[in-house]
């Protein structure tokens, strides 16, 4: 067979560095895999190693060993099975090993011309370790990498890195449908169809990322609201969006351009404080200051005072815009809105029932999206549950008091 299916083709024929494979169940992803180790392999120099690493060993073998020994068979190739050691050799002592991402230390100290990781969204091994390992086998070499996976639900590290990687320089990425492969029968899924249900069908044929939970925001789609956005523009109002958490600390940027609220920034620390998320505002935006127009926006718990301090979020907020020279507008409501009327004005917003979504967010804001993508309902509030909500939450408010504010009905503001 050769490759047919134009995402597929382009998918091979790009030279980016790393790529991101995300294809429909039977959606040819293994037979690309196979044909561009082939190409590595005819482009490696001598003594060239290549690295092909799935879920687990049993995975591993049964995706890829008979693929490649066939495709070696085809190509008239010699070649030397080492089974016990897990591994091809071919002419040039090139070697092709094939294990999986729970024995993913086997990869250190090996200088890789390329390493293939399949089948990410079944990766019991944290994906941040396993590329740990992996990364700096490349560096001797200036290797590239492709990740592929089939989904498996929102709010999964293989998800996590899809959005990652739209951002990412160096990396691009492909996707495709099942029925993109011009060798599956369109009738068989037309069958599978009627044998899963939508959101399965989506995710296994369709190559949608699905949740399958009660989701807070479930017009949320990465397809239509991520987007790369443009610099902050100073001939518009810039939002500062807080929710007051040490674990990370939450700061939206956006702005309001009459059409669509764009999200073009977070900022999310981990163990620390308000004072230096706003600092770290204020030194990335220094040389904008006397441009910017800045409305501090979010949650109205943040203006009550703290037992040990007698101040409030807000006030270290304003003390160091004011100590900096930033202008600033204070839209901090007296209370917050009903956590279900925030989280109808979301959805609202992400995709009303007529006309345009009114909603577009960076990639880089990688936090917010997945608060989005995941957080899920408990009863008919969002759940925190794995410290989901924090940029949830500073989004909600934002959206609402934008929506009053175009509705006329500005909210009453308090003193910080």
């Amino acid at each position: 067979m050769i490759l047919k299916n134009p995402f597929q083709v382009a998918a091979y024929k790009d030279k980016t560095r790393f790529k991101y494979l995300l294809a429909g169940r039977r959606g040819g992803k293994t037979f690309l895999i196979t044909n561009d180790i082939c190409k590595t392999i005819r482009s490696s120099k001598r003594g060239s190693k290549i690295f092909y690493i799935g879920p687990t060993n049993t995975q591993t073998k049964a995706l890829m060993w008979e693929p490649l020994e066939e495709a070696f068979r085809e190509r008239g190739w010699e070649y030397e099975p080492k089974v016990s050691e897990q591994y091809f050799k071919l002419y040039g002592n090139r070697k092709i090993y094939l294990i999986g991402a729970e024995k993913i230390s086997r990869i250190r100290g090996h200088a890789c011309v390329k390493i293939y990781l399949d089948e990410l969204a079944f990766f019991t091994k944290p994906l941040a370790e396993v590329w740990r390992a992996c990364r700096p086998t490349l560096s001797d070499t200036k290797g590239e990498a492709i990740f592929a996976t089939t989904p498996n639900g929102k709010g999964t590290q293989a998800y996590d890195l899809w959005i990652e990687a739209k951002a990412k320089h160096n990396w691009s990425c492909h996707s495709w449908k099942t029925i993109d492969n011009p060798y599956i029968p369109a009738d068989e899924i037309e069958e599978a169809r009627k044998e899963l249900d939508e959101k399965s069908f989506l995710q296994e044929y369709e190559a949608e990322w699905q949740s399958f939970e009660g989701l807070a925001y479930y017009s949320f789609n990465e397809n239509t609201h991520i987007k790369k956005q443009p610099d902050i523009d100073t001939n518009l109002a810039l939002h500062l969006c807080f929710d007051f958490n040490v674990n990370p600390t939450t700061l939206l940027l956006s702005q309001y351009d009459g059409q669509k609220l764009r999200y073009k920034k977070e900022y999310s620390f981990k163990n620390s404080s308000t004072e230096a998320t706003i600092k770290a505002f204020c030194d990335d935006f220094e040389d904008q200051k006397n441009y910017l127009r800045i409305k501090v926006r979010g949650d109205a718990a943040g203006k009550n005072r703290s037992a040990n301090t007698g101040k409030s979020d807000y006030h270290y907020v304003e003390e160091l815009l004011q100590f900096r020279g930033f202008q600033f507008e204070r839209q901090v409501p007296r209370a917050n809105p009903a956590i279900v009327d925030r989280v109808r004005h979301v959805n609202s917003w992400l995709q009303p029932m007529e006309g345009p979504h009114k909603i577009e967010i960076d990639p880089c804001c990688k936090d917010l999206i997945r608060d989005l993508a995941a957080q899920e309902l408990k009863g008919r509030h969002p759940s925190d549950h794995n410290n989901l909500g924090h940029k949830a939450d500073a989004f909600g408010y934002d959206i609402y008091w934008q929506n009053r504010e175009i509705n006329g009905s500005k909210p009453t503001m308090t003193q910080l």
